[in-house]
């Protein structure tokens, strides 16, 4: 039986609970909805995709949608139909992708942008650049879910809880250039003129994982922001939004992205957002992790069929007949959903879930004053005091 699901005035303390049930902390999962409607989905993508290199009619997200096929298997489709290499293909994707983020900066300023996306270390843009970025993040990007999530993470740090890790399925960098952006901000003193590195940018098993720094980790690659991108800045060749690249994916039991999910899941409680958890590869890892765990606990004579390790914040369907049965699809994988109205309280749920949350203080009502104050007459007494 599924456990029904958590909506903001009752979701639980995650962290508090840690030690009970063998976590040791938590950790993000982050998805292509905490970068909407500055990127697109990955329908669109195969969408526009498809546009480009086709010379028929407009395709449409809907049509794409109406095919029934899952996101990579339509960018798959749109690959078979020309004949340009993985590397141009996935120079055309990363083209697609900007383009609408492009189109909503200054031309003059692009370049800034682009050094700050690709930055791996605080120090890989001077000061100048950073402060273009931050006018851009308190607009343009605080229309997305990760603008929240940015000051959640950075709070949960300054708090001693920090995430042991972040992973991204996202071929963008948005909510990593968001957290350095917010470093840069309030990490600079009188010393250091540039703050702590905080964040590892992991694209590979190659990448730096130490310094007791948090691992950002690119599960599915990282797109360039431009054709000649340092390849240390980016991971062609670990993109998996191929279905050909998901199947090479799945009959490997030790790529280092399997590995780096999988010991997370294991290890601490994994709180996804953005994601529609249909990925394969993500379920497929999930229910390896959910199955082992109850037949340990089964071999402790616990007598448990559904134990919950993970969560999941997703808006909440129009349908509401539709929630049962989405609580069912994810509770083999160890997940119990936390249910949002609107995508504006993705924060407070994972401020909840961190035990950060300080409901504001209610404004005190202000008394209005007359505007003309009669004087007080007093009759005299007629007897005196004797």
């Amino acid at each position: 039986m599924a456990k029904k699901g958590f909506v903001l005035d009752n979701i639980p303390n995650v962290v508090s609970s840690s030690s009970a049930t063998g976590k040791n902390g938590w950790s993000l999962c982050i998805g292509a909805g905490v970068s909407m409607p500055i990127f697109p989905d990955w329908y669109t993508l195969a969408a526009e995709l498809a546009n480009e290199f086709s010379t028929d009619k407009t395709v449409k997200r809907e049509d794409m949608q109406k095919l029934e096929f899952s996101p990579d298997a339509l960018i798959q489709m749109v690959k078979n139909t020309t004949s340009i290499s993985d590397h141009d293909f996935s120079i055309k994707m990363s083209q697609i992708l900007y383009e609408n983020l492009k189109t909503k900066i200054d031309p003059d300023e692009w370049n800034s942008i682009i050094e700050v996306l690709e930055a791996n270390h605080l120090s890989s843009c001077t000061a100048e650049t950073w402060e273009v970025f931050k006018k851009y993040r308190e607009t343009l990007f605080a229309s997305t879910t990760s603008y929240g999530l940015a000051k959640v993470i950075l709070k949960s740090i300054d708090n001693n809880i920090a995430p042991k890790s972040i992973l991204s399925f996202n071929a963008e960098p948005l909510l990593f250039a968001l957290l350095n952006s917010y470093l840069m901000d309030y990490r600079v003193d009188e010393t250091h003129s540039v703050p702590k590195q905080v964040f590892n940018k992991v694209t590979s098993s190659l990448s730096n994982q130490g310094d007791n720094r948090i691992p950002y980790i690119f599960c599915h690659g990282l797109l360039p922001v431009k054709e000649d991108t340092n390849i240390f800045s980016c991971s062609i060749d670990k993109l998996v939004f191929l279905e050909e690249e998901y199947l090479q994916l799945a009959n490997t039991s030790f790529s280092w992205q399997a590995n780096a999910f999988l010991n997370t899941c294991l290890s601490q409680h994994v709180i996804f957002i953005g994601t529609s958890l249909t990925d394969q590869n993500m379920r497929r890892w999930l229910s390896w992790i959910h199955s082992n765990r109850i037949t340990e606990m089964k071999q402790h004579n616990l007598n448990v069929e559904n134990s919950t390790q993970h969560y999941w914040i997703r808006q909440i369907p129009e349908d509401p007949q539709q929630i049962p049965w989405i609580e069912a699809a994810v509770a083999h994988l160890g997940i119990r959903l936390i249910w949002l109205k609107n995508w504006s309280e993705a924060s407070i749920a994972l401020e909840k879930l961190l035990g950060l949350y300080v409901a504001p203080k209610p404004k005190k009502a202000k008394t209005i004053k007359p505007l003309h104050k009669k004087p007080v007459t007093t009759k005299r007494s007629r007897y005196k005091k004797s």
